[in-house]
């Protein structure tokens, strides 16, 4: 910063008004050099402090020469900067805010906590529902690879309900998902019944039938359920009779799965065998069911 050489002096003032302008113009010019000088990256950190604490000081409208003891002046007139900052009174430095210390940052130790404090979670962070649920939404739309099927399997756990509608399109959609899920429930001890009522309100479709067929393979079901959910079957083909092709084709897909299950030994067609001896007979034109009732007077005689 370099002094100005011409003095705003105004004749049509006082000696006095003319000082006060000449001060207030130059403490204006020292405040925009120190101001400058804080922009300066090169300046030491705590010249740059010192800076900050007259400027503020000055805006406080404090005398010049009260602010510094005239050490700005000398300055201007090209004394050495260090020389100037020895001689600043220490005094001011702990009233300035800005020269306060950065606060210690202490690390916990967790050694130092008793053994006897035991914490007990309140989350499972093993549980992942969000990413279950997002694969359950997958489910219900496409066929999943063997991966994501497990994935799912291995995500699931007893508090995830799932409604009939969901449990619907997870069969149409990935029938050994379902099934894996059962049995999973049913081999920890927990009752599936509800999900078996699903599979017997459920339309009947091939995806439905493998279902059940895959379950018997894996757990014991109920005789209940069996007889209700053939029952449920032989119904099926009595409401598609309006349409040839669609029967011929639904008594085909029932009459294989009935033969299968007595064949493996999962179902005792004597304690409905008046339903399906009724429904072989009406449909006694269709192989696969004469072939039923054969297999089904079988294992009456063998019993």
């Amino acid at each position: 910063m370099q002094a100005n050489n011409k003095v705003p002096v105004d004749i049509h003032k006082t000696l006095e008004d003319n000082f006060k302008s000449i001060k207030e113009q130059g403490m204006n010019e020292i405040c925009n050099f120190m101001l400058s000088s804080l922009r300066d990256q090169d300046l030491p950190q705590h010249i740059r402090l010192q800076y900050l604490y007259n400027v503020h000081q000055i805006n406080q409208k404090m005398s010049l020469i009260e602010l510094c003891n005239n050490q700005l002046e000398l300055n201007i007139q090209g004394q050495d900067l260090d020389q100037l900052l020895n001689q600043i009174d220490t005094s001011l430095i702990p009233s300035c805010e800005y020269l306060r210390p950065i606060p210690q940052i202490l690390t916990p130790q967790w050694e130092e906590i008793s053994p006897q404090i035991v914490h007990q979670p309140i989350w499972d962070y093993n549980i992942n529902p969000f990413l279950f649920r997002f694969f359950l939404a997958q489910a219900q739309s496409t066929k999943l690879t063997p991966q994501d099927q497990q994935m799912i399997l291995t995500l699931y756990k007893s508090e995830y309900k799932i409604d009939i509608i969901q449990f619907n399109n997870l069969v149409e959609h990935n029938p050994q998902l379902v099934s894996d899920i059962i049995t999973k429930l049913h081999q920890s001890g927990i009752n599936v019944h509800e999900y078996l009522d699903y599979l017997i309100q459920i339309k009947v479709t091939i995806q439905t039938l493998e279902l059940v067929n895959q379950l018997t393979k894996n757990i014991t079901l109920p005789d209940q359920f069996l007889n209700m959910f053939i029952t449920r079957c032989i119904v099926t083909c009595e409401e598609v009779k309006q349409n040839q092709q669609q029967l011929t084709r639904q008594v085909r897909l029932v009459s294989v799965f009935i033969k299968t299950l007595i064949k493996q030994k999962t179902f005792n067609p004597k304690k409905i065998y008046v339903e399906l001896q009724g429904f072989c007979l009406e449909f006694s034109s269709i192989q696969e069911a004469t072939q039923l009732f054969k297999a089904i007077k079988n294992a009456v005689q063998e019993q």
